[in-house]
């Protein structure tokens, strides 16, 4: 009787330890090289340059998901501080508001005609932050 109840329990145990195996071997996958492509193509290049008041300009290209909101970028890639949507110091370059020095930006040459929080990146963008007297 003994010898039939070890037996039962070592049955049992192959078969839970195979089962196991078998679960966690299924679920260890790599993506399919669809699933990598798609994320591929949701990622775009834009190039940041930031240039504080009488210093040197600093230039990154970022790789940032497509249609990404440009205060976000900012905010993941930079340290970024603002005031009712506008950015009043980044990486510790802050505006000087007694000087009427204030950041600004444009986007590919122009002028941004909204604040970063509501500008929407797009591939190739090339966005210059500087600081301006603004009068």
């Amino acid at each position: 009787m003994l010898k039939k109840t070890i037996s039962s329990w070592m049955t049992l145990l192959a078969a839970l330890l195979l089962v196991g195996c078998a679960s966690s071997n299924s679920t260890n996958h790599k993506p399919n090289s669809a699933s990598t492509e798609v994320a591929k193509k949701n990622e775009i290049s834009i190039t940041v340059t930031i240039t504080p008041d009488g210093q040197s300009t600093q230039s990154k290209t970022l790789k940032v998901e497509e249609n990404s909101n440009l205060m976000k970028v900012l905010k993941a890639n930079y340290k970024i501080e603002e005031k009712n949507g506008m950015i009043t110091s980044i990486d510790g370059h802050s505006q000087d508001e007694a000087k009427g020095l204030y950041w600004m930006y444009k986007i590919n040459g122009e002028m941004a005609p909204k604040g970063a929080a509501e500008t929407t990146v797009k591939k190739g963008d090339k966005i210059e932050f500087y600081q301006e007297v603004y009068k």
